[in-house]
């Protein structure tokens, strides 16, 4: 008799024991198969942001016969008014060399732009696909492309600027980088055109 009640108190708490275990590993898949989804865009910091930007900008048409391409940098500063609309103050640098055969060939010049901008961007988890547009002051300080009949003795044109891009942001709710480029138009040189591409780091307070 006292084996069978020890036979039976074993088989008790055997079957306690694996009853407990598989709980427990029920519990473990169940977790490892349900784990938080991150990033959230929900979570991404909102607000004033700074972006820096490094890249190129080239003359197209006929500007870009005279006006060589040359390295450049910018900076929007801005502010996210919705979730997906933000407005933005940017400022850009560029120089680039002539090629206007005579004593002006090979020249450098400089051209910066300073503008304010919409920017709509649509979020799909980590990767924002992104548009904006504005207006903005183009200053060409050397009248080196006068002869060349580009800035036609202005130092100073309205300009249109357009573009768009991709932006990836980091594990860092702060923190995001990218790809984009911009067009713009100059009314007073000539109704001239040139090209941005950049690639960006951004922060977001």
């Amino acid at each position: 008799m006292t084996r069978v009640l020890v036979a039976a108190g074993l088989l008790v708490f055997s079957v306690a024991g694996v009853t407990g275990l598989a709980s427990v590993a029920h519990a473990q898949v169940i977790s490892e198969q349900a784990p938080p989804v991150f990033p959230d865009p929900k979570h991404f910091a909102r607000g004033f942001y700074a972006q820096g930007e490094l890249g190129a900008l080239v003359y197209v048409g006929r500007a870009g016969k005279f006006a060589g391409p040359g390295p450049a940098f910018s900076v929007r500063l801005g502010y996210d008014i919705l979730r997906w609309l933000s407005i933005q103050a940017h400022v850009l640098g560029s120089s680039g060399q002539v090629n206007i055969p005579g004593p002006t060939d090979g020249q450098s010049f400089q051209t910066l732009v300073y503008g304010g901008e919409l920017h709509g961007q649509v979020q799909i988890r980590r990767v924002g696909l992104y548009a904006e547009a504005g207006a903005a002051a183009a200053h060409i300080p050397s009248n080196v492309l006068d002869d060349a009949g580009i800035t036609g003795g202005h130092k100073i044109s309205l300009a249109v600027v357009a573009g768009g891009g991709l932006d990836f942001h980091t594990l860092n709710r702060h923190f995001s980088f990218g790809v984009g480029a911009d067009y713009l138009w100059l009314a007073s040189f000539s109704k001239s055109s040139a090209v941005t591409a950049q690639a960006f780091l951004k922060y977001t307070r």
